[in-house]
C-alpha cells in the first residue's frame, strides 16, 4: 500500500492556502455588498411603512424614522426626542458594523398626507459601496441606483444615433 510523501502533502497544503488566500476576500466583499443592499431596502420600506402609518392616521399620531451608525428605529410621535414619542411602539433594527450611516438622521410624516418634515438623501456606505435614499418634499421615497446600469447609457446613445444626432 502507497501512503503520500511529505513533499505531496505540502504541494496539497500550499494549492489549499492558494485557494482560500484568494476566495476569502471575494467572498467577504460579496458579504459585504449583500448586507449594503439588504439594510438599504430595509430602511426603505421601514421610512414607508412609518409614512403609511401616518397616513392612515394610525394612533392619531406622525410617524417617523430615526437613524444612526448601530440601528434604524420606526417610532410614534413628532420627534424621536420629543415628550410625545412614546417608546412602546418603537421598532428597532440593528445596522452591521461594516455599514455607516450619513445624511438624514430623522425623517418623520406627517397625518394624512405623509409629507417629510425634512427633503434629502440617507447615504450608506460599507467597503467603498454606497447606497442613496432620496426623500422629496412630496413624500416620495425612493433608492437611487449608485451607478447606473450600464445598458441604460447604450439605450440613450442608440436613440440619439436612430434620430440622426451623433
Amino acid at each position: 500500500m502507497k501512503g503520500l510523501t511529505l513533499i505531496e502533502i505540502l504541494i496539497i497544503i500550499v494549492l489549499i492556502s492558494i485557494l482560500i488566500s484568494l476566495t476569502l476576500p471575494l467572498g467577504l466583499n460579496f458579504y459585504k455588498s449583500q448586507q449594503l443592499e439588504i439594510h438599504s431596502q430595509g430602511i426603505l420600506q421601514t421610512l414607508r411603512k412609518a409614512q403609511l402609518k401616518a397616513m392612515s392616521v394610525e394612533s392619531d399620531s406622525s410617524f417617523g424614522v430615526y437613524l444612526t451608525n448601530e440601528n434604524y428605529i420606526l417610532f410614534k410621535g413628532s420627534s424621536y426626542t420629543s415628550p410625545d414619542h412614546d417608546p412602546q411602539y418603537d421598532e428597532i433594527f440593528d445596522l452591521p458594523k461594516i455599514i455607516k450611516v450619513s445624511g438624514l438622521s430623522e425623517v418623520v410624516f406627517s397625518k394624512f398626507e405623509g409629507r417629510p418634515n425634512v427633503t434629502g438623501n440617507i447615504i450608506l456606505n460599507s467597503n467603498g459601496e454606497s447606497r442613496k435614499i432620496n426623500i422629496n418634499k412630496f413624500g416620495m421615497i425612493s433608492l437611487i441606483p449608485a451607478v447606473p446600469p450600464p445598458y441604460l447609457a447604450q439605450l440613450h446613445y442608440r436613440w440619439r444615433a436612430d434620430d440622426g444626432g451623433e
